[in-house]
């Protein structure tokens, strides 16, 4: 008799299937059409403008940081969670990123730029951490503890800086790793890259990946289960609060500052990615191709609305009635399945 992980009579569904997550679903297979049928009418209209390498690269930046804040939803929201305080995350990240290398702390005059990276990579995990205890341990619904982190880690970073910048010099190192390209792909969507592929082999080929899917389809039969829910769930919020991390060190290098300002309302931009690429907000479905199609999508319609001289309130329209149609798809989809 062959040992087997109590999480695959949890989702219900035989190890092949796991497999399948591998490849393109048919939800997933939509997303692509629509993102390919969005880049053939933005280049029709501006054929000579939107595939001109600056604007791909672009383009790819603004994947690259929403790809990457969506993939740490899409853990959490997989679970059944949801993590608010990405978008204050990403600007206080980035202010401790530039604050250390370039003002210091502890008693040191400044950081190098991988000590600074790595300080701030640890405080995101912790700030993770710290929301994945109040919601297994205390009972605190997701939504409130991350809407309180947002507004703490918000006024933290405006009061660490007075409201000011924290500004890199000409020629620093630090600013390569959101300015810099190889063979005009940005780095930041090279590192976008990386990160998916290890989230999607953990979710995908992992006994931790298999736990995560059965956490999010039923709690209580996965803990019945033997699944340790809790372990699960702090892994989740942790992993979340990374990619907040990520994202906040890589913008401070592309703005070339450390800026309290920036991060407004991404974290609702990083749970529209998710959805748009079909995550369900239910939990228990999610992939992280999924996730960048859905950021990429996003990406393509506000690049080229602002090639077309579209209003940035209509812009935001547009952004939510597409937002609106892809959760009332999901909804009546999982409807008619149950």
């Amino acid at each position: 008799m062959t040992n087997s992980d109590p999480s695959d009579a949890v989702i219900g569904i035989p190890r092949m299937r796991q497999r399948l997550r591998l490849g393109v679903s048919f939800r997933e297979l939509n997303v692509l059409i629509a993102f390919v049928v969005l880049c053939a009418f933005f280049w029709w209209r501006n054929p000579g403008v939107f595939v001109k390498p600056s604007n791909l690269a672009v383009i790819m930046r603004f994947i690259a940081t929403f790809g990457i804040l969506g993939i740490g939803e899409i853990l959490v929201i997989i679970t059944g969670g949801i993590d608010l305080s990405v978008g204050s995350m990403t600007a206080l990240t980035g202010v401790i990123a530039a604050w250390l290398m370039m003002k210091g702390a502890f008693g040191i005059a400044s950081f190098g730029v991988v000590p600074a990276i790595l300080i701030v990579l640890i405080l995101a995990a912790l700030v993770g951490l710290w929301h994945g205890f109040f919601v297994t341990k205390v009972g605190v619904p997701p939504f409130i503890i991350t809407l309180g982190t947002w507004l703490m880690a918000s006024g933290a970073s405006a009061y660490l800086t007075r409201g000011y910048p924290v500004v890199f010099p000409s020629g620093h190192p630090f600013l390569v790793l959101g300015q810099g390209e190889v063979r005009s792909i940005p780095i930041m969507f090279i590192v976008l890259i990386v990160v998916a592929l290890i989230t999607a082999f953990v979710l995908n080929l992992t006994t931790l990946g298999r736990h995560i899917y059965a956490v999010g389809g039923n709690l209580e039969a996965a803990r019945v289960s033997g699944v340790n829910v809790d372990r699960v769930r702090l892994f989740c919020y942790a992993a979340s609060g990374v990619m907040a991390g990520i994202t906040g060190i890589l913008l401070a290098s592309r703005l070339g500052q450390g800026t309290p300002v920036v991060g407004s309302a991404y974290e609702l931009w990083a749970i529209a990615a998710t959805v748009i690429g079909g995550t369900s907000l239910f939990g228990g479905e999610g992939t992280v191709l999924g996730a960048i199609l859905g950021a990429a999508i996003m990406g393509v319609m506000q690049n080229g609305m602002v090639l077309m001289n579209v209003s940035s309130y209509v812009q935001n329209i547009v952004l939510g009635v597409v937002l609106v149609v892809a959760v009332v798809y999901d909804t009546l989809r999982r409807r008619g399945r149950e």
